[in-house]
């Protein structure tokens, strides 16, 4: 008879040691479930108001990529009987454009690029080519003047000229 006993007791003790494991358990998942909680709320916050900013931004970017292409067309400088040419093809929001330049044949371009200032904008427009290593326009764009006004740097001479542009087209 102490067999049976002791087996009865036994299994009292194991399913008592069971059950005083599990406790735990339902505080352990309430707490898993509230830190998910918690961070999806946090991201979904996070995710809304960058798509606020990104929608403001992209607003911003508009208004400026409309008012950029007023660069876009063929410049004549004033001062040259129409040798110089300075043609803008196109006008990317990044800063980046695509330019020619003339006089009166193409010239190799190595590098231009316009930014923002003020109420209208800088073009800066790198010659590369034979007789013209590293020569640059240095432009403002006036909008109410509808011209390109700045400086000329000729890097062979290593002088630099006050030069004007006006829209041909």
């Amino acid at each position: 008879m102490k067999n049976k006993g002791n087996k009865q007791h036994n299994k009292q003790k194991t399913t008592t040691t069971k059950k005083g494991n599990r406790p735990w358990v339902l505080p352990g998942v309430v707490f898993i479930g509230a830190v998910i909680g918690i961070l999806f709320w946090k991201n979904f916050k996070t995710n809304q108001s960058t798509n606020n900013s990104t929608s403001t931004a992209s607003t911003v970017n508009t208004t400026v990529t409309a008012n950029q292409h007023l660069l876009v067309g063929r410049w004549v400088r004033t001062d040259s009987e129409g040798n110089y040419i300075i043609e803008i093809k196109t006008v990317a929001a990044d800063g980046k454009l695509e330019a020619g330049y003339f006089n009166p044949n193409p010239i190799k371009v190595g590098h231009s690029e316009w930014q923002k200032k003020d109420n209208g904008f800088v073009l800066v427009v790198e010659l590369r080519d034979e007789n013209y290593p590293g020569s640059t326009y240095t432009l403002n764009f006036i909008p109410s003047e509808n011209h390109l006004i700045g400086n000329y740097y000729q890097a062979v001479e290593g002088t630099n000229f006050d030069v004007e542009f006006v829209r041909a087209r």
